[in-house]
């Protein structure tokens, strides 16, 4: 099987850069595997020198936009390939005024009848949460455009939760046939479970944006705060990706209504420093809006960190019964969450021996050995006239 990559590889890797890496790595080991392409743009990816290492592996370095060049490139690679893997949604890494619309007419009339394209959809915030800063109209006339035009061309579409594959069945109107659900692994091996706790640490790893639910979070803390005459603290580690006057307010009225509130925003940390977040944490907390998947949620319990997340999305995939799920919007229910955690070590360690158990369900070596599953079927699918 002959596989071109196609997602953005930027160095400082989060998020879908990071997934596509763990699961290229793993697809580059599989005997059914002749070669792997990989796209990179020129002056924007960087390709861990791990991959490039394997034989099987070679890179092609196409520029940003749309040019006769890069286009001949892309061409050549199709044509050759037997499978094209799009990690994230294909205007992440074209141009998707032009690549996009000439990609489709080349395909559908027949022009590039060689390879299949599997392509991975993580989340459907723009449909959501269209005022997450990360998104905006731009990115919610680009989904519209792709579902209008370009949904019938991917052979097959592989969803990284049964959340995801619901929103795309609904907000994309794909079958269900046509939609694997492949769950991500951890980015940290599954720890032995923890014993020690008291830290009275509470902790969360999340960029800022609105549907994180951060301004809840603080509400509900701030009833945590009163109950203890030795109060915890709470850790936020994340950027701040879209500025939330009202989180800035309430943090700013919090902290001056409550004598000793603890209250850190770490701001970006490196992945040592997170990992001893978790290790140090009496409790994990997520009171996520909405999420794709929730990678921290398994990080945190592959650490054996006790976890509360929200019952919404995508995160009761992932915590089942290892954790704690709690209604997002709240607050009462997620404070006393909380307390409950914080006021019993027994609990905490029986939630840590789960959380163990429960991370150890997913890896990337099954993400990648049922996403090679998916190529392979996408390889006898018959095309896009086909199925209309």
């Amino acid at each position: 099987m002959r596989i071109t990559v196609i997602a953005p590889f930027l160095e400082h890797k989060d998020g879908i850069p990071r997934v596509a890496e763990e699961l290229l790595k793993r697809i580059c080991e599989a005997s059914q595997v002749e070669s792997v392409s990989i796209l990179a743009r020129q002056g924007i990816d960087f390709i861990s020198p791990s991959i490039l290492a394997n034989e099987k592996t070679s890179l092609v370095r196409i520029g940003r936009f749309l040019t006769a060049r890069t286009m001949i490139e892309l061409i050549k690679l199709y044509r050759e390939s037997d499978i094209v893997i799009f990690f994230a949604p294909p205007w992440d890494v074209l141009d998707p005024l032009q690549a996009l619309y000439i990609f489709s007419f080349l395909i559908k009339h027949g022009i590039l009848p060689r390879s299949k394209w599997v392509q991975v959809v993580h989340d459907f915030i723009p449909y959501i949460f269209s005022e997450d800063g990360s998104q905006g109209t731009r990115t919610m006339k680009l989904f519209n455009t792709f579902q209008k035009h370009f949904r019938d061309i991917p052979s097959k579409y592989v969803a990284v939760s049964q959340s995801t594959k619901n929103d795309a069945m609904h907000y994309w109107n794909l079958p269900a046939d046509r939609i694997a659900v492949i769950h991500n692994g951890p980015f940290v091996a599954p720890h032995a479970p923890r014993t020690n706790f008291g830290s009275k640490m509470i902790l969360m790893v999340s960029d800022i944006s609105p549907r994180k639910n951060h301004v809840r979070l603080i509400k509900a803390f701030e009833v945590v705060h009163r109950r203890y005459e030795s109060p915890p603290e709470l850790v936020i580690v994340g950027r701040m990706r879209t500025l939330i006057p009202e989180l800035k307010n309430k943090v700013q009225s919090v902290i001056e209504q409550n004598k000793n509130i603890k209250i850190t925003f770490t701001g970006y940390l490196t992945d040592s420093e997170i990992l001893t977040l978790y290790q140090e944490a009496d409790v994990f907390v997520y009171p996520s809006l909405y999420e794709g998947f929730g990678l921290p949620v398994l990080e945190a319990m592959a650490c054996g960190c006790p976890v509360i997340a929200s019952n919404v999305s995508s995160l009761p995939e992932v915590v089942d019964k290892a954790g704690i799920l709690v209604d997002p919007y709240n607050v009462e229910e997620l404070a006393q969450a909380m307390i409950t955690v914080l006021e019993d070590d027994d609990l905490k360690r029986e939630m840590s021996r789960k959380s163990i158990a429960q991370a150890q369900k997913f890896s990337w070596e099954k993400a990648a050995e049922q996403l090679l599953t998916v190529c392979v079927q996408a390889m006898q699918d018959p095309g896009p006239s086909a199925r209309r």
